[in-house]
């Protein structure tokens, strides 16, 4: 059937439609032609990263974003430290530990400097005919060991001044610090560990050593804010600093306890 004689087409209208639909002018309607369906924008697929390239990313943005607010040091007491420096006051004695007195080397004999107001100790070397000078350890060859230096007066006045009980035994961490070449220790009196007595047990007759007991202030923090910890190794010697003469204060007890009497 040629295309004059399809049902739909009229002559005249050079259109067609199959389904004989007239339009409103009496004509038939050609039916629009199908258009091809559109097909969405391409999106590119991003690259998967490996595993390591992951990791370097996050490393990056944590170390873009990283602050010390809000972080505490963790306090060394809170770790096992018998092997580092630490000073120790038992009785009418203060006895420095062997690794305390590795550290600094050359020195035999030492000055105390205390800042009551700061509350900070500070052991710093000197010479064998200083004033004030105190010999901090017995050296025998090319051995240095611990002594226990006897200072009554100077540890009666720490515990008046820190409020301590001459019950317990107070054992200090320190730490070595530089000032203007100097090599010095640092100790803060506030940051104690205290122990009592010991004690055998009644049915070893072994010795029973006792736990630490932490200031309580202790217990809601983990350590000092990152500020304040920095600024707390910060000395200056000409602010607060005075010198302890042990010896001369050892000597001068009997004429002191003679005139009180």
């Amino acid at each position: 059937m040629d295309q004059w004689n399809k049902p739909g087409y009229r002559p005249g209208n050079n259109y067609y439609n199959p389904n004989g639909q007239q339009n409103a002018m009496g004509g038939y309607q050609r039916p629009y032609p199908a258009q091809p369906a559109q097909q969405p924008p391409s999106v590119p697929q991003p690259t998967r990263l490996s595993r390591e390239e992951q990791m370097e990313a996050k490393r990056l943005a944590e170390q873009a974003r990283f602050s010390f607010d809000g972080y505490q040091v963790v306090r060394r007491e809170f770790i096992s430290h018998n092997f580092d420096p630490a000073m120790t006051i038992r009785g009418n004695s203060i006895t420095f530990n062997n690794s305390c007195i590795s550290k600094l080397e050359n020195a035999t004999y030492v000055q105390f400097l205390i800042n009551p107001a700061e509350q900070r100790l500070l052991i710093r070397p000197c010479e064998e005919g200083a004033r004030d000078a105190v010999r901090w350890c017995i050296v025998r060859e090319d051995k240095r060991k611990s002594r226990q230096i006897t200072c009554t007066i100077f540890i009666e006045k720490l515990r008046e001044m820190m409020g301590w009980d001459d019950l317990y035994r107070y054992r200090l961490q320190g730490m070595r610090i530089d000032h203007d070449g100097e090599q010095l220790y640092l100790f803060d009196l506030s940051s104690n560990e205290c122990f009592l007595p010991q004690k055998r047990d009644p049915d070893t007759g072994k010795l029973i050593r006792p736990k630490p007991i932490l200031p309580a202030e202790w217990r809601e923090t983990f350590g000092m804010d990152v500020k304040e910890h920095a600024a707390s190794t910060q000395v200056d010697l000409t602010q607060g600093f005075i010198s302890a003469d042990l010896s001369q204060q050892e000597e001068e007890l009997p004429l002191i306890t003679a005139q009180i009497e």
